[in-house]
């Protein structure tokens, strides 16, 4: 946990903190991290620099805190980026018993969270359920099939399906689901600094002062698709890592700055989405600018390892790493109308090839 708390400051100063905390410590030791995992001190550091508070501020200055961090260490943003939904979660919840009790650790960062809820958004059978009990009590089974910052973070919020397909939202201390033989780490080749592991709920039981809502099934899904349409700023971190990095080489000088202007053209379309459209219109048009972000994130980073040369193999490098984030930045938060964005990207790229080649076949010699 953090050591002494974050006091209130203005969001200037909190992205001004975060830009120290990045240079100084996050990118310095980013390919370590990427190796050994993502240390609590970092965590811890950007507690201090009051940035775990930011999601339940203004959703511009968490984009520039995100941006900024993501640059810097990918991994590290992705255990940071956990923290948000249970922040938002319980600053917009009913019981007031659990807001007292953990709003404020929460947005100094004196309580670290992660959340499991993408499950909720997969078809089939429910992968957790809630089962009610006596007195407001609940006992969730199931297994989090995903669930990252096992280890750092304090609590969890879980997501589980109840007997009447609503949702209900808990917040469970981590060690409540720490129990012999319940969890199991991922063997990962992106990410996995960032300490995924499945976790299997039996019978875990829960009291009404764990309840964060409760909400329709449908109402929650219908909001999760509408969010993840979106372009993630954190796409947007890892161009300006990839630019800078490619700037280094003289051949690549000229690719790099055409690279950042065009994710400058995409980071201005998609927060002008965000910030001027409600969030179910312009659904195809989001979708669109995403699959651009993340194709372009591809594209950079692959031109990292060609500008590294052979030595970019090495696990340690930094372009190995940046293209393991890139690619994870592909499928994270995907749903079908994400992958069927990239497909008809992929597609018209592909056309557009064959086309140049006035309708002769290429030379494969």
């Amino acid at each position: 946990m953090a050591h002494s708390p974050a006091r209130t400051r203005p969001d200037a100063e909190v992205l001004a903190e975060t830009v120290r905390v990045a240079d100084e410590l996050l990118s310095p030791h980013a390919d370590r991290t990427a190796r050994d995992g993502v240390p609590r001190t970092h965590l811890d550091a950007l507690a201090e620099a009051g940035a775990l508070g930011l999601a339940a501020r203004d959703p511009a200055s968490l984009r520039k805190a995100t941006e900024i961090i993501s640059a810097a260490d990918g991994a590290t943003w992705f255990v940071y980026a956990q923290h948000h939904q249970p922040v938002r979660a319980v600053a917009a919840s009913d019981n007031r018993t659990l807001r007292e009790r953990w709003l404020a650790p929460l947005v100094t960062g004196h309580c670290l969270s992660g959340h499991a809820v993408s499950h909720l958004a997969r078809p089939g059978p429910p992968a957790i359920t809630a089962t009610p009990g006596r007195s407001g009590q609940w006992t969730l089974n199931g297994r989090i099939a995903w669930l990252t910052s096992w280890g750092l973070a304090d609590v969890i919020l879980i997501g589980a399906t109840t007997p009447t397909d609503h949702v209900l939202f808990a917040l469970l201390p981590a060690e409540d689901l720490d129990v012999p033989h319940a969890v199991q780490r991922h063997s990962l080749w992106s990410m996995s600094a960032t300490h995924a592991v499945a976790v299997d709920l039996h019978d875990v039981p829960m009291t009404h002062e764990q309840v964060v809502g409760v909400s329709r099934h449908e109402d929650w899904l219908r909001t999760y698709l509408h969010h993840n349409a979106n372009t993630h700023p954190a796409v947007f971190g890892h161009l300006r890592a990839t630019t800078r990095y490619l700037s280094r080489y003289e051949a690549f000088k000229s690719w790099a700055d055409s690279a950042a202007l065009l994710a400058d053209r995409l980071r201005d379309r998609a927060y002008r989405l965000i910030d001027t459209r409600p969030p179910h219109e312009a659904t195809e048009e989001r979708h669109t600018t995403r699959a651009a972000a993340v194709d372009l994130a591809l594209r950079s980073a692959t031109a990292c390892v060609a500008a590294s040369g052979a030595r970019a193999m090495g696990t340690d490098t930094t372009p190995a790493r940046l293209i393991a984030e890139a690619s994870f930045h592909l499928v994270h938060g995907q749903t079908a109308q994400a992958k069927n964005a990239y497909v008809h990207l992929t597609a018209a790229h592909t056309a557009h090839l064959l086309a140049s080649q006035d309708d002769q076949p290429p030379d494969l010699t």
